[in-house]
């Protein structure tokens, strides 16, 4: 037993001196009141990165929840959903077809195959990725447009109330009335008018207009109000459903029998919205959608122009609640092409509001982006498949690592078949770090579900494999030395032996003539061995009775 008290006592700490190779720490967890913007957590496989990643999240978005969850599981994880229902986590895995237009925008080819659609074809429109979406997200003030009535993923509208050169009575009654209105009165009432028909007649301009109004504008939507080709005058939010008013009231033009709900947050405005818009001026279309701009994005447009909405009730400071988007196996995609110019961005001082901050245009919006200072992003990283010096440099620098090695003590009081898994993945571990490094070293997850299901079968389910595939990886189908990680060199019985050598006999393979090297070996999984407590036993201590 003295090779194996030698292991356990280094492990253990009880004469450091004896041992092999030292231990790894166990990693201390992040500060629940200053949990660090970007952060990954790295270690080998089976080491609980992805399954720790829901704690971390919590100490983002819930610490109080957590503290005092901590040792329920089942708890954590239904408040993690909760979180993710609503949108305030996502979570994405890194791959190597993974790119920028997944990660941050892109172009996407929409096929219109409606059966009611005037033009049918592909379409190619700009579309978020995972990360720019969260960023949108973070920058939402949840507070006011719940206040407001402003829906998620709000879309923008043009709308023309009447011609910018008019006297604007219509506009004027509109806006102080609640409504926005539009005309085309022959077209009757556009909730059963056939739009194809009437478009025959009228223009498809004038007609998708008719449509927009009528049929795409959704409650929640936001409408501006146009005042001349790169201003608006008003800024609302849609409350209710269209309706046909074939009598208007006294103010109003006579063919504007066409209404929309409107709450006006913003009126008496002149704002330029040419740079909101990336330079394009608005049309003389009466409704469309402005697709280049997004709801938050205009309300930190007028915010920074100093307009202020004119909401009877004015809610308290926003409160921009934090937002966790985790990433999966973070360095096993090219990280300099996912993350493009957003790898500066994403740096503490860069974020916005700081005193450094930056922002950059997007290639194929042309918007400027800035990543909110409450956007947190937490990586798991497998040393086993890239080593942390290989990572891109730039990531590097920007993100706190936090170590998860193997943690065999999570495996204290688990036999199976007399066999102590604590001091088996000990000493595992240990004869890899001695040949390797402790990047390789499989970690105690792949030996939990003993806890549960304590059946020799299991353990060999486990060994046979897992364990077995993985040392085949890492020594690069070295026999000889996964031998030695398993001590079969040293077990006096072969029974127990996981891996054998046999010899080749060579001239009954090739004859007297060869000159084939008489060394070699052929290596053999003996299948057996699993099933035999032994087996594991002799892993442990060679010495151990067979």
């Amino acid at each position: 037993m003295a090779a194996l008290h030698k292991l356990c006592d280094a492990y253990e700490g009880a004469d450091p001196s004896n041992a092999v190779v030292q231990a790894a720490p166990v990693a201390k967890e992040p500060e629940l009141d200053t949990p660090a913007l970007n952060q990954i957590l790295y270690g080998p496989p089976g080491t609980g990165k992805t399954f720790e990643t829901i704690n971390a999240a919590l100490a983002i978005l819930d610490p109080a929840y957590l503290a005092a969850n901590r040792a329920d599981r089942a708890a954590l994880r239904r408040r993690f959903m909760e979180l993710e229902r609503a949108k305030r986590v996502r979570f994405t895995t890194f791959h190597q077809s993974f790119s920028y237009e997944d990660f941050v925008e892109g172009i996407r080819a929409n096929v219109d195959d409606d059966a009611g659609a005037p033009v049918k074809g592909v379409s190619y429109t700009i579309e978020n990725g995972v990360f720019a979406d969260l960023c949108r997200d973070a920058r939402r003030d949840k507070q006011l447009e719940e206040h407001v009535g402003i829906r998620e993923d709000a879309k923008v509208w043009k709308v023309s109330i009447e011609e910018a050169s008019s006297s604007g009575d219509t506009r004027k009654y509109c806006l102080s009335h609640g409504e926005a209105r539009i005309g085309w009165p022959k077209a009757g009432d556009l909730n059963t008018a056939d739009l194809n028909e009437v478009g025959q007649k009228i223009g498809t301009k004038v007609q998708s207009s008719l449509d927009n109004f009528s049929q795409q504008i959704t409650i929640g939507d936001i409408v501006v109000c146009l005042a001349s080709t790169t201003t608006i005058s008003a800024v609302g939010v849609v409350t209710g459903d269209y309706e046909y008013t074939p009598k208007v009231p006294a103010g109003v033009r006579d063919d504007y029998v066409n209404k929309l709900p409107v709450r006006w947050l913003i009126t008496g405005i002149n704002f330029n919205i040419l740079e909101v818009n990336k330079g394009v001026r608005l049309t003389l279309q009466t409704v469309y959608r402005l697709s280049r701009i997004t709801w938050p994005d205009l309300l930190q447009a007028l915010t920074a122009a100093g307009v202020k909405l004119s909401v009877p009730v004015q809610p308290s400071a926003p409160t921009h609640e934090p937002y966790v988007l985790i990433i999966d196996e973070i360095n096993r995609g090219n990280v300099s092409r996912i993350f493009g110019e957003l790898i500066t961005l994403i740096e503490p001082s860069k974020r916005a509001g700081a005193d450094e901050a930056l922002e950059a245009i997007l290639p194929y919006s042309k918007k400027p982006f800035s990543v909110p200072a409450n956007v947190y992003l937490i990586g798991t990283m497998n040393t086993a498949d890239r080593s942390l010096a290989g990572l891109d440099v730039a990531l590097r620098r920007r993100f706190e690592f936090i170590e998860m090695p193997p943690r065999p003590e999570k495996l204290s009081g688990v036999s199976v078949s007399g066999i102590d898994i604590e001091r088996l993945l000990t000493v595992l571990n240990l004869r890899i770090e001695a040949l390797l490094d402790r990047g390789a070293l499989p970690g105690h997850t792949y030996f939990l579900p003993l806890k549960a299901d304590g059946r020799l079968i299991r353990l060999a389910s486990i060994f046979r494999h897992q364990v077995l595939p993985l040392l085949q990886e890492y020594f690069f189908e070295d026999w000889q030395r996964i031998q030695w990680v398993l001590n079969d060199h040293r077990k006096v019985n072969p029974e127990h032996r996981f891996v054998e050598a046999e010899p080749w006999d060579v001239k009954e393979l090739f004859g007297e003539g060869a000159t084939v090297s008489g060394d070699r070996q052929a290596w053999r999984v003996n299948e057996d061995a699993f099933a035999l407590p032994e087996s594991y036993l002799g892993l442990i201590d060679h010495a151990l009775p067979t």
